[in-house]
């Protein structure tokens, strides 16, 4: 069976699963529906493969070997495929776009129901399905030249656009509600449309409320009712949505965007902006008074000692 097949009847079965409105099916809907998508993507590297090279764009193990001329050619060996990392890498050079915040944003969501939010996430899974709908539009349409209708059938195409149609028309109500709030910071202001229902995880958050933000600023559920406060949501919505970037500081070994306020004590500092957006506190001590280095907000409590300084007028008091 090839690759595309696998992909059409793993997208299929997945909307399937959905379309039942069965909690108990709602795992399977998004783990087909996301393993669906990888597919449509290995199938691309499958048609872009040299006839000579065994499929060696989709297989993890690449060796070089001679042809019968004496060149170099590369072959694929074994059953193992690519992984997400690896298509990623393989799509860059090969200038394949793919929009892969959208498509990791449905593996968190992946993960985040099979761990957690199986038995409350209904709106969760339709919004696992509207988001995808437009990943497997636009590549099945651009990269593999094919009619997305005509390949995934009626049924499953009506299905996914119905679903987008209906979920993207609430979610820019929530948007258009979150527009009168000011946010004051960029990375608060970038981060808030990753906020989720504290009771059913759903993403459709709306508020009433206008002007400057606060702790107490009132947001509610568009799908479940649910009432809350952004007190209870702001370190989530700052983790989730700085969650590429604190990755690649951490990767290349820099400061991760987010901090822990030495004052309030949660995970709200931004570090770019050098203020805690959930009380305010700002560093007393910006730079050691001994050897003028940059002091970080776990130094704050060393009176304007960086911890090398303070660890050598400690050893010269103990003498």
């Amino acid at each position: 069976m090839s690759l595309l097949i696998n992909a059409v009847e793993s997208i299929s079965v997945g909307v399937e699963d959905y379309l039942m409105d069965d909690s108990r099916r709602y795992l399977s809907a998004v783990r087909n529906i996301c393993a669906g998508i990888l597919l449509l993507y290995k199938e691309k590297l499958y048609r872009l493969s040299p006839q000579h090279g065994e499929e060696v764009l989709i297989k993890k193990d690449i060796r070089p070997i001679y042809d019968n001329e004496g060149n170099i050619i590369f072959i694929g060996k074994g059953n193992k495929t690519v992984d997400v990392q690896e298509i990623k890498e393989r799509f860059k050079t090969l200038k394949i776009i793919v929009e892969w915040g959208k498509f990791d944003e449905l593996s968190q969501l992946r993960n985040e129901i099979e761990h957690y939010y199986t038995d409350k996430s209904p709106d969760v899974v339709r919004e696992v399905v509207a988001k995808s709908f437009i990943l497997i539009r636009d590549f099945i349409s651009e990269y593999l030249q094919e009619d997305p209708l005509e390949l995934l059938g009626d049924k499953c195409w009506q299905a996914l656009l119905k679903t987008a149609e209906v979920y993207q028309g609430e979610e820019e109500a929530c948007r258009k509600s979150f527009e009168k709030i000011n946010w004051k910071y960029t990375a608060l202001e970038e981060s808030v449309h990753q906020i989720r229902c504290p009771d059913c995880h759903s993403s459709l958050i709306k508020t009433e409320d206008e002007g400057d933000y606060h702790l107490d600023t009132s947001l509610f559920c568009s799908y479940c009712g649910y009432n809350f406060v952004f007190e209870e949501v702001i370190e989530q919505c700052l983790s989730d949505g700085l969650r590429a970037k604190t990755h690649t500081a951490i990767k290349e070994g820099d400061q991760p965007p987010l901090g822990t306020c030495p004052d309030c004590y949660r995970d709200t500092y931004l570090i770019a902006e050098d203020c805690c957006t959930a009380c305010g506190y700002k560093r007393e001590y910006c730079e050691c008074e001994m050897c003028g280095t940059t002091l970080s907000l776990d130094e704050q409590d060393l009176e304007g000692l960086c911890s090398g300084c303070q660890n050598g007028w400690d050893k010269a008091m103990a003498e």
